[in-house]
């Protein structure tokens, strides 16, 4: 092999290191900033909640802040698909080969999850939205449909409730699957899996479930980081192994 052909291929593998790198690097960034923003909506929740924080508010508690509450639901519903497929990723990195079978089942079932608590959360957003636009519906008209939204929760909140169980089976196959692989210490995967589990058992606008959030969103920037390290170790022993 020529001299020449030899230093393009070593440009070629340092490209490709490269251009890896800044992946992996993206989405550190991405699951940082969606973990803050997390953890920012659940103190949000814990400081500012809707009505006097029931999980069914009232007209009365909807109509005066009704642009906050779409802006809140809204952002959340964005805030979780992103942060919760990122973090499916870096799963899938963390576990290339011994455990990748439990990571891409539980990386799947984040997707999916993620998907319904989307879905879920937009159509509550639009809900409220509407139902208090008294310049499409008079106030009785809005509160009827409020109050029929609320007797009838399991409809309302059936979606989101089933993605974020979903999420919460998915994190923690997902965990399995990074344990096997033993490429994360196991004090961070415990914290981990017991911070999914409060997050979903405990009431998000409580001091308790502010505090399980803010775990979470500790742990998640944690496991990304070490896939950035995995990522970088495994590029320089590639380069390292090249002739």
């Amino acid at each position: 092999m020529s001299a020449v052909s030899i230093e393009l291929q070593e440009l070629v593998v340092e490209q490709a290191a490269s251009t890896q790198r800044c992946r992996v690097t993206l989405l550190l960034g991405v699951v940082a900033l969606t973990s803050a923003t997390a953890f920012a909506l659940a103190l949000v929740s814990h400081v500012w909640p809707i009505g006097e924080g029931s999980a069914h508010p009232t007209y009365i508690d909807l109509a005066p802040q009704r642009t906050y509450v779409f802006a809140f639901f809204a952002l959340a519903g964005i805030q979780l698909v992103v942060g919760v497929c990122a973090a499916a990723l870096v799963g899938l990195i963390l576990a290339p080969r011994r455990g990748a079978g439990w990571a891409t089942v539980g990386a799947a079932l984040l997707f999916l999850g993620a998907a319904a608590y989307g879905v879920g959360l937009g159509g509550w957003a639009t809900t409220y939205w509407f139902a208090t636009d008294t310049s499409s519906l008079p106030v009785p008209a809005g509160t009827a449909l409020i109050n029929s939204v609320n007797r009838d929760a399991v409809h309302m909140l059936l979606i989101p409730i089933a993605g974020a169980a979903i999420v919460g089976v998915g994190s923690l196959v997902l965990l399995v699957g990074i344990w096997r692989a033993r490429t994360v210490p196991g004090w961070l995967l415990a914290a981990s899996a017991l911070s999914a589990v409060a997050t979903i058992v405990l009431p998000p606008e409580a001091l308790l479930g502010v505090v399980a959030e803010a775990t979470s969103s500790i742990t998640t920037v944690a496991l990304a980081w070490y896939a950035r390290g995995l990522v970088i170790e495994s590029e320089r022993a590639r380069a390292g192994s090249s002739p």
